[in-house]
């Protein structure tokens, strides 16, 4: 649950925030705070997303692949031993997420692997054939 940052229950920012939203959707950058933060890199052969992910158990994890776009569902658990309503501050947060990344290259979505380990998630995506680099010989004439 969200905590007002006004005693009247307003934010006067609100605007600034969708703005600041839009533009990052229009720009495909993540919006600020997007869970989990993940790291996007690539090879001549994949595609390699690294996600963040601690405290959520591998069975609360669901990756799928759709055309250009990988998502990462989940849960993140409540800490077990803390009463409601008894944080002095709270920072980290719990719940459903759901990420989704677009990707920039044909991938091959039937070979798409995904490994969790020490509270990260790392998918690997081979490229397709027909996005790999290719070497073209040069003939002479």
């Amino acid at each position: 649950m969200a905590v007002p940052w006004w005693k009247s229950g307003a934010d006067p920012f609100w605007g600034l925030r969708a703005m600041n939203r839009e533009v990052a959707r229009l720009l495909n950058l993540p919006e600020p705070g997007a869970f989990p933060p993940v790291n996007v890199y690539d090879s001549d052969d994949e595609m390699v997303v690294e996600a963040l992910l601690p405290g959520v158990p591998a069975s609360e994890l669901d990756v799928t692949v759709t055309g250009d776009s990988l998502t990462i569902k989940g849960t993140k658990p409540e800490p077990p031993d803390v009463p409601e309503g008894r944080f002095a501050r709270r920072e980290r947060g719990s719940g459903s997420f759901s990420r989704t990344i677009r990707l920039p290259e044909h991938l091959d979505g039937d070979r798409v692997k995904a490994v969790y380990r020490d509270g990260i998630v790392t998918v690997r995506l081979p490229k397709s054939q027909a996005s790999r680099p290719r070497r073209v010989s040069v003939e002479t004439s």
